[in-house]
């Protein structure tokens, strides 16, 4: 099975990490960043960089272990992805926290994110892992060569095949999200889940 943890910047998807390494020791974890983002990262860089852990993924199964990424994947684009047809399972899970505390966790790092964009695709990312029918252009406009997203074209609010999972992390500590997205994981491996 392939997970995918996503989320805006500063909904906890890195800093959740160093414990769900020690809660899922038997699955094979990474951050979606680890192959490097080069500074004009977009859309397409996205795009192309989620169908490399998709295949990749798809070899850990056959290797018999599971693959959890933490990064910036959105669901649809996971979707539409060229290898999401063939490679079985895959449960997303969007964490996201409330804007103040977006800002302050941010703010606190030091780092780039800390925008009124930020705001706004957090926004975005929210609606979209509730309705796949809200603005798709979002992700489908200018999109990397191949992306199928015939396959989720017309879904809409409440369609049951459109399933993500959302951990709200604000009044969370880095070791509960990770213990929620723990529980998530082994709620899916389990037999008979699906």
């Amino acid at each position: 099975m392939i997970f995918l943890v996503t989320g805006a910047s500063g909904s906890g998807k890195t800093a959740c990490m160093p414990d769900l390494a020690r809660l899922l020791p038997d699955v094979a974890l990474h951050d979606f960043d680890e192959v490097g983002v080069p500074p004009a990262a977009d859309k397409r860089w996205r795009q192309e960089s989620t169908e490399a852990w998709l295949r990749r993924g798809i070899a850990y199964g056959r290797a018999g272990r599971d693959l959890v990424v933490c990064g910036g994947a959105i669901p649809g684009e996971i979707r539409a992805c060229p290898s999401a047809a063939e490679a079985g399972t895959l449960e997303i899970c969007l964490l996201d926290c409330q804007d103040l505390v977006r800002i302050d966790r941010l703010r606190s790092r030091g780092t780039h994110g800390c925008t009124q964009e930020m705001l706004s695709w957090a926004a975005w990312q929210r609606v979209h892992a509730a309705d796949p029918g809200w603005r798709p252009d979002v992700v489908r406009d200018g999109s990397a060569p191949g992306m199928r997203w015939e396959r989720w074209e017309g879904w809409r609010r409440g369609d049951p095949r459109w399933q993500v999972m959302v951990i709200d992390t604000t009044p969370l500590t880095v070791a509960e999200v990770a213990g929620q997205i723990a529980r998530w994981v082994q709620r899916a491996r389990a037999p008979g889940a699906r």
